[in-house]
């Protein structure tokens, strides 16, 4: 039951950090347009996405594999590895393989298809009571 309650937190802190990483790159260049002080700041450099996935990538693989190995969803599976193989590229390799605009929408795309697999496995956990 312990182990099932913090499955269900790190689901919960990886569908944040996500979104998080999503809004950031959706809103910042606005912020940085009001606020041009801000891009002195970690929050307005690119550095920020990679301390994000600092996190979320070992939360998340932690939070899926305990509900993948037991509800053994591939909906779940697919689009969690997709969004993290996105974030990663993209926080890695994203300026010199894409636009801004290309690595904005790769980033959003991937920060979304993480959150959804998240809140599958959480939904499904929840509703098959995963004790693992």
């Amino acid at each position: 039951m312990r182990s099932r309650r913090m499955q269900m937190l790190m689901d919960k802190a990886a569908i944040a950090l996500s979104t998080t990483c999503a809004i950031h790159c959706l809103f910042l260049p606005i912020l940085l347009v009001a606020l041009p002080a801000l891009a002195t700041t970690s929050l307005g450099s690119e550095s920020f996405h990679r301390l994000l996935l600092w996190f979320a990538f070992p939360v998340s693989v932690l939070a899926l594999t305990q509900g993948c190995r037991r509800h053994k969803d591939r909906i779940v599976l697919t689009a969690s590895v997709l969004g993290l193989v996105l974030l990663t590229t993209t926080a890695i390799a994203g300026h010199s393989l894409l636009s801004e605009e290309g690595e904005r929408v790769a980033t959003v795309l991937g920060a979304t298809a993480l959150a959804f697999g998240h809140i599958r496995n959480y939904r499904l956990c929840n509703k098959n009571k995963c004790n693992v």
